[in-house]
């Protein structure tokens, strides 16, 4: 059963996502489940069910036929989607096709996947990813999200279907109702996690810029992991959240202070202060000004030997506070596309997920503790309705979220059994955690000790005081060792090199807004019916714009620009795979795209000038820091 083609199909595999799928084909010896016939045509493959003589096809070449007609109606998809292999002919025909970048296809049959790679090559389309094969058994919302994350998906969702191969799968209505249900669920959070606000992404660039100067005289974040990595005393880091159940934890907490690192985030740090429970690291991830107010506290010695973490994106609050209290702090960049342009490397990237626990999770995975464990991460509101533990300062802001939520996004309780409240939120926070365990379960035990709120999957669930009679025997040597900054010489260069970059980036805009400008125009004549140029060379002009965008030089405008590209290529993607059958609903169509694009070529041209005069407005600071040093 493995021979030459399949050896090379097998080779071609080699995305780590295949892994489990490639070892589990390896052990097919023999068919058990299924044989295949081959009539006098080569494309005459049938696949029988061994148990009851039921073929895959009852006529394969004539069911064949009608598929390919039937795909011609999709033949501008980018992507699609099919429940069922069959015998894989139909995907080398589709596959002919250039338009279409990704074929997804689902099988539960294993043995009908080795059948197929025993007898075609696909090893080109394996290699380029053209054709991405997912074997139902091991399929899990973390592989659904990575195949909806890619490009070529994920600005078609709105036409996502999933496509039946032949009516044998009618009888797999179950798997394919859970393969639906997961690849809905990473289409709504895919699109959550992406925004629409581009306001928020401005004000995370205007923090940003501002900080630079405040980032890089403090310690960086990869002096930070080179100076606290692999401490073999330290294997234990507990994540300290906000949930209802906290409260419950916290005198077994306060005992093994000394035994365990702590991470907590922002919003616990003031409640662990009140108990004299003292955190190693303090996270914060958020740009808004109410998340500084976790740190308007001045609790004096406490502060001492904690190291503060805030995304460089903070509002400048949160600084001022630091500083006030005179507390140690690092600025961590996230990977997002203005910063990571900017290319200050040494102080990032934390992605941080979506929530303050999940950059939690990260550092202490990238510290390299072994064991993790978290508390006070219910991710469901509490019986009684609460939404975070007691004394948690921002509570009035989340009145009413019980009712609006009640029965709307239950999931499984803590422990496997019954159902919690949750909300839209705090579901996809869940998952992300649930993808952070899977990815990294093969060097990272991850203990959930909440003992309440909302199960997470893939974390092994123990009560909190079991596990700190297991894995905290040992007194730890605090405060951790101190972290210095990078000498003056390297601070300088850094500085100079952010601002120059910045400085480049405000004059390539300039260029961007005139070519903006030109199709803004085009399009507006077109509309008012005043157009000079044709349908075609207006639509090359807006190819041209486009294609910029995704020009490396232009990554800096993707934060602003991206959502709104997003969101709009999602609500015109329909029209974008439309067919024409002559030139006359050629040309019909064609209008109908440019006319979609003019609101969104609007919105370009607007948020580009708006980031262009907030650039020249945030880099003042970091101007005044290097005139200051007599270094322009």
């Amino acid at each position: 059963m493995q021979n030459e083609i399949f050896n090379k199909n097998i080779k071609a595999m080699s995305n780590n996502e295949y892994d489990e799928l490639k070892e589990k084909l390896k052990k097919i010896k023999e068919l058990r489940e299924f044989s295949y016939t081959f009539g006098k045509d080569n494309l005459d493959i049938n696949i029988i069910k061994k148990r009851n003589l039921k073929t895959v096809y009852k006529n394969p070449l004539k069911e064949l036929e009608e598929k390919i007609e039937f795909f011609k109606e999709y033949e501008r998809y980018p992507a699609l989607f099919f429940y069922g292999l069959g015998n894989g002919i139909l995907y080398k025909a589709l596959l002919q096709n250039k338009n279409h970048k990704r074929i997804v296809v689902f099988e539960k049959e294993i043995e009908i996947i080795s059948i197929v790679l025993n007898l075609l090559d696909f090893s080109e389309e394996l290699r380029k990813g053209r054709l991405i094969l997912i074997y139902t058994p091991h399929i899990n919302y973390t592989k659904t999200d990575t195949i909806f994350s890619l490009k070529e998906i994920n600005r078609f969702f709105k036409t996502y279907n999933l496509h039946l191969h032949c009516d044998f799968y009618k009888s797999y209505e179950e798997d394919m109702l859970k393969v639906n249900t997961l690849n809905s669920k990473a289409i709504k959070n895919i699109s959550l996690r992406r925004g629409n606000d581009p306001k928020d992404a401005m004000q995370g660039i205007e923090q940003f810029v501002r900080n630079i100067p405040k980032m890089i005289n403090h310690p960086s974040y990869h002096t930070l992991l080179k100076k606290r990595r692999n401490s073999k005393d330290e294997n234990v880091a507990i994540i300290v959240a906000t949930g209802p159940s906290l409260h419950k934890q916290l005198p077994l907490l306060k005992k093994y202070n000394n035994k365990a690192v702590i991470f907590c985030a922002d919003s616990s740090y003031p409640i662990l202060a009140d108990h004299n429970i003292k955190p190693d690291y303090v996270l914060s991830l958020e740009r808004h000004y109410l998340t500084s107010e976790f740190f308007n506290h001045n609790f004096k010695n406490f502060d001492q030997g904690i190291t503060f973490i805030a995304a460089s994106l903070t509002h400048k609050n949160t600084i001022d506070y630091f500083e006030k209290n005179k507390r140690e702090y690092i600025l961590v960049t996230r990977p997002l596309p203005f910063a990571t342009s900017v290319g200050i490397h040494e102080f990032g990237y934390m992605s941080g997920g979506m929530s303050v626990s999940h950059m939690c999770y990260e550092l202490a995975v990238n510290l390299n503790y072994k064991n993790i464990v978290l508390i006070g991460q219910d991710l469901a509101y509490s019986e009684d309705g609460e939404t975070h533990t007691k004394n948690y300062s921002n509570k009035k802001i989340h009145e009413g979220e019980y009712e609006r939520d009640f029965n709307k996004f239950t999931t499984t309780a803590y422990g496997g059994e019954g159902i919690v409240q949750s909300s839209r939120i705090w579901n996809l926070f869940r998952e992300i955690f649930e993808n952070f365990i899977s990815s990294n379960k093969n060097k990272v035990k991850t203990y959930n000790c909440t003992e309440g709120g909302a199960k997470i999957e893939g974390a092994i669930e123990k009560s909190f005081k079991e596990i700190c009679e297991t894995l905290l025997a040992k007194e730890l040597k605090k405060p951790l060792v101190k972290i210095p900054k990078l000498s003056k010489e390297q601070r300088n260069k850094l500085m100079l090199k952010a601002y120059q970059k910045i400085k480049k980036q405000i004059s390539l805009t300039q260029t961007f807004l005139k070519e903006c400008k030109k199709v803004k125009n085009q399009l507006a004549n077109l509309k008012r019916g005043k157009q000079k140029l044709t349908l075609d060379q207006i639509n090359h002009n807006l190819d041209k714009l486009k294609a910029h965008i995704e020009l490396k030089r232009y990554d800096f405008l993707n934060e602003i620009l991206g959502p709104t590209l997003h969101h709009e290529e999602s609500i015109i993607a329909s029209l974008y795979v439309k067919n024409f059958t002559n030139e006359s609903e050629r040309q019909n169509k064609l209008f109908a795209w440019l006319y979609a694009h003019e609101s969104l070529i609007e919105s370009f041209f607007e948020l580009t000038s708006a980031q262009n005069i907030i650039l020249k407005r945030a880099i003042i600071p970091l101007q005044d820091e290097l005139e200051k040093r007599k270094l322009i």
